[in-house]
This record gives structure tokens, sequence and C-alpha cells, in this order.
């Protein structure tokens, strides 16, 4: 019985293990949602505390503050329709998504760079569609 007890135990951490790491070999399905919906809020949570951003004419390394103040407002003027997430993929300890957000003011290409699940990236750029 014990020996049971031990093997149920031990596949069980080596799910959650497996588990763990196939979560943290993508950009996280939260930050993919909220792209789609629009929630510059929950994009908010994700940020890393100095944050790439290239957005509109803002092009630099912020804060994770002001990083949250300029994407919000990007979402405040651009009414998102949908996300549709064309490519994902890791390198090393990164993971990015590649996509197309379409606004009411028009398509933006974005590109989302994460580490341990945090946003190191974000580039929302026209496509001029």
């Amino acid at each position: 019985m014990k020996t049971k007890n031990h093997l149920i135990i031990s596949l069980l951490l080596i799910f959650t293990s497996f588990n763990i790491m196939a979560q943290s070999n993508e950009v996280s399905s939260d930050i993919i949602a909220a792209l789609d919906n629009g929630n510059s809020s929950q994009i908010n949570v994700y940020l890393s505390e100095n944050v790439e951003l290239a957005i509109g004419n803002k092009n630099d390394v912020f804060s994770k503050p002001q990083a949250s103040s300029i994407i919000s407002d990007f979402f405040r003027n651009n009414k998102v329709s949908s996300f549709q997430l064309l490519h994902k993929g890791n390198k090393d300890a990164a993971n990015f998504a590649i996509g197309t957000l379409k606004t009411a003011s028009g398509s933006y290409r974005v590109y989302i760079l994460t580490r341990k699940q945090l946003i190191q990236q974000l580039r929302i750029e026209s496509t001029n569609d």
C-alpha cells in the first residue's frame, strides 16, 4: 500500500512539473485573451518592472507604471474588435507571440516577448491596411 501511495504521489509530481514547464514555454493565454478583449488592465498585470514598448510614437524602455499608462491610452483610443494569433514560440528562457490586432481605427501587428510569464517587450505597430 505504501509503495502504491508513493507511486501515485510521484506521478502527480511528474504531471504537475510537466504542466508547469508547458505553461512557462509560451506566452500566457491570459495575455492573448486580454489582447483579444482590449483589456489593458489584464495586460498590465503581466508587465515586468521595465518594459520595452513600441506603440505609436512611443518607442523606449519604460517603467511598469509608465508602460501601463501608455498601454491603457492605446486601448482607450483604439477599440479592439479581435486579435488573431499568427505565431508563437520560444528560445532559451524567452517566449514570443506574433499576431494581428484589429481595431476600429485600423490593424496592428503585435509582437510580445515574455520571460518567466512577464512581458519584457510589447510592440504594437500599424500595418496601414
